[in-house]
């Protein structure tokens, strides 16, 4: 009978030691030295891995298949980040899973681990909220980039049956969340990225109803801040709310932890890469500035207004709509009323109090153009919601020169589909790495 118990406790031991850390609380044994095998596939000739192997050995990082020879003995843990392809207009990101981690490398032995990247279905494409959609069209429409090169009539790349939609922006995992359209439809929803991929009927995995937002019709435009909050003008309400990461962990309804209050009819939100706020103050044809440090608390009051010295009621009095930083830093302000694109350099951004100027590059567009949307790309051009059916892209050289309305900016190409009724909020995914957005990737 000792026998078999002697035996019994020799197994019970051998399989103790051969299991990783992790595994119910028993330890992985840190004796001698072996080989760990990390295996990468799933990305596209010339796109490096970002993997992260850590443990008795140290802390490495790898860009492909490797196999790491005569490491310590123990418990490793295996990461891998988002990465994406290059292209000139908007990349492909992918994420990675990682089949065993942490991993246990023993004495002698190898131990292999697989990292399998794919695509995240939501990049490499533009995104637009559809209002109005024609017959057969739907609430979200998101064109590939490869349909993009040139101007074209093109269908879609995916057609997305959504909640009508009012805004659109998305997060760094590539889901997209979107200002629900009428008063029947949630305040912000969120669809995941693994459904935008194809077309067809989609049904949104986050739902919030936004306390607070009684007047019509609420909710207008958001944006993410670096730590993930996100921020949404109620013009209505004359109110800029937040509403925190954790809130948007879980539908349900969410209370605003901070408000901005005392504006006139704000509409178009943008984090500069300081984490300062700047809020189109529409209804008073104004640019406004919240410092960071202000951000954590409600307030009212802005750091920094800038108005035009052209004199009112002159229509371009810098009206402001929306707004959008540029790689350079530059914030570009959409001017519905007037179909400009005001662009306001570093220095303009700068200083305090009450500060009155002359936009040095005005672009007008063609007074046809129905200015609801904005977002740049990877090559530095600006695509803009332009009229019934169709969107365009103005050039980084064209954005260089001021143009007027009576001899305004063709943009250098016009993408025309029959899907599109009238555009509005633009977005893509990835955010190109060089611009304070949420949803960027490196």
């Amino acid at each position: 009978m000792k026998q078999v118990w002697y035996g019994l406790l020799a197994v019970l031991s051998l399989l103790l030691t051969a299991c990783p850390s992790g595994g119910g609380g028993v330890s992985c044994d840190p004796t001698g030295t072996g080989n760990l095998v990390v295996n990468v596939n799933g990305l596209p000739g010339g796109v490096n891995a970002a993997v992260t192997v850590s443990g008795p050995g140290g802390t490495q990082t790898l860009t492909g298949s490797q196999t790491l020879t005569g490491v310590a003995a123990g418990s490793y843990t295996i990461t891998a980040a988002k990465v994406a392809q290059s292209d000139p207009l908007i990349r492909t990101a992918f994420s990675a899973s990682v089949n065993s981690s942490p991993a246990c490398v023993r004495n002698g032995q190898n131990e292999t681990v697989t990292v399998a990247y794919s695509a995240i279905p939501s990049s490499n494409k533009l995104w637009m909220d559809n209002g109005n959609p024609p017959s057969g069209a739907s609430p979200l429409l998101g064109f590939a980039a490869s349909l993009l090169g040139s101007t074209a009539t093109q269908s879609p790349s995916v057609s997305a049956g959504t909640v009508n939609l009012r805004d659109l922006t998305f997060d760094p995992d590539g889901n997209l969340w979107g200002i629900g359209g009428t008063t029947v439809d949630p305040t912000l929803v969120r669809y995941p990225a693994n459904v935008l991929g194809a077309s067809g009927s989609k049904t949104p995995d986050r739902s919030i109803n936004v306390s607070g937002i009684s007047c019509l019709p609420g909710a207008a435009r958001l944006a993410f801040d670096a730590s993930g909050n996100l921020w949404v003008s109620v013009p209505c309400a004359n109110k800029v709310v937040r509403i925190s990461a954790a809130q948007l962990g879980a539908s349900g309804s969410a209370t605003p932890g901070v408000e901005i209050t005392g504006l006139n009819a704000p509409e178009g939100l943008a984090f500069d890469s300081a984490g300062n706020l700047w809020i189109a103050n529409a209804g008073a044809k104004r640019v406004v500035k919240f410092n960071a440090s202000r951000l954590g608390a409600s307030t009212s009051g802005p750091d920094l207004t800038i108005q035009s010295q052209t004199p009112a009621p002159v229509i371009n009095t810098l009206d402001a709509n929306l707004l959008a930083f540029d790689a350079s830093g530059n914030l570009w302000v959409m001017a519905f009323g007037g179909n400009v694109l005001y662009r306001l350099t570093s220095s303009n951004q700068s200083g305090s109090g009450n500060q009155t100027l002359t936009p040095s590059i005005q672009v007008s567009v063609p007074v046809s153009a129905v200015l609801e949307g904005m977002a740049f790309d990877e090559g530095g051009g600006l695509w803009i919601t332009y009229s019934s059916g169709k969107f365009a892209r103005l050039s980084s050289t064209q954005l260089g020169i001021s143009s007027t309305s009576g001899s305004p900016t063709t943009p250098e190409r016009i993408i025309t589909s029959s899907s599109i009724g009238s555009a509005g909020g633009l977005a893509l995914y990835p955010a190109p790495a060089s611009l304070p957005l949420f949803h960027k990737l490196p």
